[in-house]
Formats: structure tokens, sequence, C-alpha cells
């Protein structure tokens, strides 16, 4: 089924009365929602109510309380037609209508008392709302991440820090500051704020999960939040210091209710995608961002006074920064160990030998000279058409550990082929010799009648070559001189024991 075509199926199945009726909710819920956000954007902010008492009660009253409470039944259907997200959109649903039960429970006990009381159930349900976001926001992030990049993790996790440190440093001390009344009366105002701010950093890190590319349908949720915290702050610094209409402030609340309910006639949002590879650029940008603004905070705090919870959030943002500096280099180093390493023999790789040549290069002279030996297997094509590859592999990884214990602290030793290996002598030169017939021995196996034996050419390091490019043509000349010509190999080289293996039936 198509997405985003929810009736493709339905017109082919249900009678036209039927698909009606479950057009006729959502309707009344668009008109609802987009109509009396209008009226009251209109009403509040162009003044097109006029002197109208009525008008301003009713847009203001039962019109704005509608609107709340539709958003939270958008949200409760689209519950039933996103299955796998169905718990999280309960959640969001219930927790918008508690937000709207509370506009209710304003208009009609609060809104008119000349000596309201404070806290009022108003104020526990508009709480209330947080929890439930919090939530059914946790359930929507792990319903739709599949094994994200750890990259990303800790990028939300500093944003969100990040963002609560600045929330707390601009928003809540200053609301901490101001607050009077009694030990409800200061929770109860310093609950809003913190709300607010906890649910500006999960939605800042939401977006951060989604490699700052949300898509449309998490857009709207999370711009909807958003819109309620914006709207929640200026209220609370309007109720403060008189820093803000409430007039313009309350629109946005409804702004925001539209922008949660809109979800309903979106598509289900995609999976977010694990992230593949994040260039280096990109890879330290929140890292920086955050880092840098962590320390302008901490320049502040010396300059104004303010509360423990901006320190410890400035702390805890370091600390995740920090975190996530050290994991990266961890990583950054256990993959550069994968591309040094060869996975069958766990001996250096090709792209270790060409780094190592190149130092060796630098480093050795004519009293401490260097050597570089290529070898390559004879037979081992048969033997691996005979036994198959399974036995093929099996063979080269017990080379391998032979040739590196053959090797020894003499010098290193690479696979950097199918059956090519390659050993870089550091030792003294009179150990040349004595080191290279030890690592033949240690690559010559025999199964069955099948035997597998190496012939190998070298080159003095800086004697007769010290570019690594001509060290490696000329090694490779004199390995391949070896191989056509066993007669000259037998008469100029001692012939290589074998050992018997036991090879694996193909």
């Amino acid at each position: 089924m198509l997405s985003g075509c929810r009736y493709l199926h339905v017109a082919t199945t249900a009678r036209p009365e039927q698909t009606l009726r479950w057009q006729a909710p959502r309707i009344v819920l668009a008109l609802v929602l987009f109509g009396g956000t209008t009226a009251a954007i209109l009403n509040d902010w162009h003044g097109t109510g006029g002197n109208e008492g009525w008008l301003d009660w009713f847009i203001g009253g039962p019109l704005y309380d509608a609107v709340v409470v539709a958003a939270g039944i958008a949200c409760l259907v689209r519950s039933r037609e996103v299955q796998s997200e169905r718990r999280a959109w309960i959640l969001l649903g219930l927790g918008i209508l508690s937000w709207g039960a509370g506009e209710i429970y304003w208009t009609s006990f609060i809104e008119t008392d000349q000596a309201p009381p404070y806290p009022s159930p108003a104020d526990a349900l508009y709480l209330a709302f947080y929890p439930l976001a919090y939530a059914g926001l946790a359930l929507l992030i792990r319903a739709r991440a599949r094994e994200l990049d750890w990259r990303l993790w800790t990028d939300a996790l500093i944003a969100a820090l990040g963002t609560a440190a600045l929330g707390a440093a601009f928003v809540f001390d200053f609301v901490a500051g101001q607050t009077e009344g009694t030990s409800l009366q200061v929770a109860t105002s310093l609950a809003y704020p913190l709300g607010d701010i906890a649910m500006l950093s999960i939605i800042v890190g939401a977006v951060a999960l989604t490699g700052w590319r949300p898509g449309r349908t998490w857009s709207l949720l999370l711009a909807g939040l958003a819109a309620q915290v914006v709207a929640d702050i200026a209220y609370t610094l309007h109720s403060i210091d008189g820093i803000a209409e409430a007039d313009w402030i309350d629109p946005i609340y409804l702004i925001s209710a539209v922008f949660l309910g809109s979800v309903l006639w979106r598509p289900a949002a995609a999976t977010i995608p694990p992230s593949g590879r994040i260039n280096d650029r990109r890879e330290l940008m929140v890292p920086g961002i955050f880092a840098t603004m962590m320390i302008a905070l901490f320049a502040m705090q010396h300059m104004n006074a303010s509360s423990n919870l901006t320190t410890v959030l400035w702390a805890a943002t370091m600390v995740a920064v920090m975190v996530r500096l050290a994991l990266s280099v961890r990583e950054n180093k256990a993959l550069l160990e994968q591309v040094r390493t060869d996975p069958l023999t766990r001996l250096g790789s090709r792209g270790r030998m060409q780094v190592d040549l190149k130092g060796l290069c630098a480093r050795a002279s004519e009293e401490e000279p260097a050597a570089l030996f290529l070898f390559d297997l004879n037979g081992f094509k048969r033997y691996n058409d005979t036994f198959g590859h399974p036995a093929g592999d099996q063979l080269l990884a017990e080379l391998g550990k032979e040739l590196n214990e053959a090797v020894g602290d003499d010098g290193t030793a690479y696979r950097i082929g199918g059956d090519e290996f390659c050993v870089l002598l550091t030792c003294a030169e009179s150990r040349f010799d004595a080191v290279v017939k030890k690592a033949a021995r240690a690559l010559a196996a025999s199964a069955h009648g099948v035997n597998v034996a190496p012939s190998w050419g070298g080159v003095a390091i800086p004697r007769e070559a010290c570019d690594p490019a001509a060290i490696l043509q000329l090694a490779d000349i004199r390995m391949y001189a070896q191989k056509e010509s066993r007669q000259l190999a037998r008469v100029t080289q001692q012939p290589v024991e074998t050992r018997a293996v036991r090879a694996a039936s193909s």
C-alpha cells in the first residue's frame, strides 16, 4: 500500500457511506484547528473583534479550548492509524487533552475569579502535559530509530544538555530570582520553566538524532512543541515582569496546537536511518558549537550570579562533549586498526605495509640497513581448487600465524594479496638470510599430495633501492623470476621443507 494513500484500500473494500463516516471527523477537526486558530490570530493580533465583549469571550474561551482539545483528539486518531507508533501518539494525545482540560477549567472557574487560587487544578492539568509528552516523544523516537550511529546519540545528548544549560542560564535563573510566595507556589512557578527547558532539550536532541534533517512529519511535531515552549516562556516572563503582552502570546499556543494536530494529515514518518560515515567537518560541528556555548556561559558565571542548576548543566554538557570526542578518537583508532590489519591472517595489511615501508626507507642507512621480501605461494591455487575456498582460507590463516612467529622480533609480516605475503626486516643484516629461510619454511605446507611452497624475492634497503615504489618493483621482479625458474631457485637457494597440514574436504 502506498505511503500516504491510506484511503486507496478503503475505497475498494468499504462502502461510500463508511468512507464518508471516517472523513467527517477529520473535516470537523480541521475546521476547529485551522478555523479557530485563524479567528484567534485575527482577533488578538489584528483586533478584528473590535470592542465586542462576547466575541472576545467566545474566541478566547470556548473556541480557544476547542482548538487544543481538537489537537489532542487528532493525535489519538493518528494512534489508531499508525499501529507501530500507537502508544506514542496515545501519550501525546493524552498530554494535549490534559492541557486542554486545564484550559477548560481555567475558562470555567479561574478566569472570572477575582482572587484566583495559585496553584489551582488548572496548573496540575497543565503540568501533567510534560511527563506525558516526554514519554510519547521517547516512544516515538524508539519506534522510528533503528540501530542509530553512536555519533547521533552522543550529538543528541550534547545538543540536549547544551540547550538545557542555555535555558537554565537565560530563563530558569531569571524566573528563580523573581519568584516569591509559599513553597508550593514557588515550586509550581519553577516547574513550568523546568518543564519547558526539558521539552526544548528533547526537541533539539530529537532533531540531532535525525542528522539535523527531521523531515516534514517530525518538523510539524517538533515545531508544535517548540511553539508551546516559546509561548510558555513568554507568558512566564509576562506574568513576572510584564515583558510581553498576554494577548500577543495566546495565539502562539493555538499555533502550537495546529502543528501538533496537523500530523493527522501527514503520512507516517520514515524511520530515522542509521547514519553512514560522517565527514570530519560535520563530526566536529556539534561538539565544537556547544563547547563554545558552554565556555561563553562559564565566562558569564563569573560576571553574573547564577544558580547551581546552570553550573551542573554546564558541567554535564562539557562531560558529554569530552565523552563524545573520546569515543570518536577510540572508534577512529579501531577503524584505523581494522584498515591496518588483514582480517583473515591478523597480519599487517597492504596499506600498513606501504606506510611502514615509507617510514623504513626514511630511517634505513648503510650502517643499519633493512630489507623487504615478497612471497608468493606456489600450488595454492591447486590447493584451493582441490579442497575448496574455506579450506584455502583456513590454510592462509595458519600460514599467516606461522609466518608471524617465524619473523618474530626481527621484523614485521604482512599479507598484501590473496596468496602474497611480505616481510620487512629490521634486524641485523647478518640475520637476513636465516630469517628469510625460516619464513619460507613457515609458508610451506602439504596435504594429500598437494604441496604449497613459496617463491620469494628480496631487496636490501637502502643499498639496492631506497624508494618504496622501486623497492616493491625490484622485489616483485626477483620473486617472479624465481617462480618461473625453479631450477635456478634450487641452485641459488636451499629447497623449502614442507609440513603436513590437515585439509578440510570441500
